[in-house]
């Protein structure tokens, strides 16, 4: 009797491992697609006309936007955050002839590119690196400049 509980317990400890390494198997699985959002083998350009510029977008992925009318319709074109863009004086307007290289991705169902470097006349702008992230910095890069102004106050103890 002793025996059948001990090999019981074991076998229930041995399905309850298995159980644990198949969830985290399934947990890694599910990351997988967001890692895979540019893939840089398939990089198209994309050349035209912006039709409209959108600095804080709130549709996905969050950041500035440019709609691009090409030969063959309209691409949505996805810049990362505003401020890399204004900290290295690049800026659109309607009408700027532009091209962009980058990989098309699908976000909420709607393709977008997400530009890799970023072309208008002679000037041209890097936003990912060949992996396809983001070149701009995080967290600084988003604070307005009064709150960037603040944060480098120096500040006393209480």
């Amino acid at each position: 009797m002793k025996i059948e509980m001990m090999m019981g317990c074991a076998a229930l400890a041995g399905l309850m491992t298995l159980a644990n390494t198949a969830d985290a198997q399934e947990r890694v699985s599910r990351a997988s697609p967001r890692a895979a959002a540019y893939d840089a083998n398939h990089e198209v350009v994309v050349q035209g006309t912006v039709l409209e510029y959108l600095e804080n977008s709130t549709l996905p992925p969050i950041g500035t936007h440019v709609k691009v009318q090409t030969s063959s319709g309209t691409v949505d074109v996805h810049l990362g955050p505003s401020s890399y863009l204004h900290d290295s004086h690049f800026s659109f307007a309607s009408g700027d002839s532009v091209r962009f290289v980058g990989a098309m991705s699908s976000v909420d169902k709607r393709p977008v590119l997400l530009a890799r470097i970023a072309q208008k006349g002679s000037q041209a702008i890097a936003i990912r690196s060949t992996q396809g992230f983001l070149l701009a910095t995080g967290a600084p890069r988003s604070l307005s400049e009064k709150q960037r102004a603040q944060a480098s106050q120096k500040v006393t103890p209480r």
